[in-house]
């Protein structure tokens, strides 16, 4: 079911029609879920209603086809109805390409700062140890910080 939800992501986020081919055809023509939410051709063929069963008389097609011819500006209205839409429609695409740049680009490079190199630096000078005597006997030190705390422990033991 999952698989089904990311391939209708996929179909939302990107509006262009061989992607949405690809993705009805190696998907939702394959997968018996998708397929039982869809209509049989009996039933979206009921839903259409054919010419000829319409009553329709003659002089109203007539007065259909001089509405057209006069209204030629509606044709230009169509045209720019549809240029919107597509455009609308790349526009959430290059937002959505965007923005997954803009997330990978994040992810990669937070990685590389050099936030660990200066409080490194930044602990041998706050601190320093000169001389260790364990049991009146010189000893060895060990100093750790651990990194984005004050805390500093220090091991000390003998050589014998």
């Amino acid at each position: 079911m999952s698989r089904c939800k990311m391939f209708e992501l996929f179909y939302a986020l990107v509006p262009l029609k061989p992607w949405r081919g690809l993705l009805i055809r190696r998907h939702i023509e394959e997968c018996p879920r998708c397929l039982a939410g869809l209509a049989s051709r009996e039933a979206a063929g009921s839903l259409l209603v054919q010419e000829r069963e319409a009553n329709i008389g003659r002089p109203l097609w007539t007065e259909v086809e001089s509405a057209l011819v006069e209204d030629s500006g509606g044709e230009m209205m169509k045209d720019r109805a549809l240029q919107s839409s597509v455009m609308r429609r790349w526009g959430w695409a290059v937002a959505t390409a965007f923005l997954v740049v803009l997330i990978t680009g994040f992810l990669l490079l937070k990685d590389f700062r050099p936030e660990g190199t200066a409080s490194a630096a930044a602990a041998p000078a706050r601190f320093e140890l000169e001389y260790v005597r364990v049991g009146g006997q010189p000893a060895n030190a060990v100093v750790y910080q651990p990194q984005g705390s004050d805390m500093i422990i220090v091991w000390a033991g003998t050589n014998n």
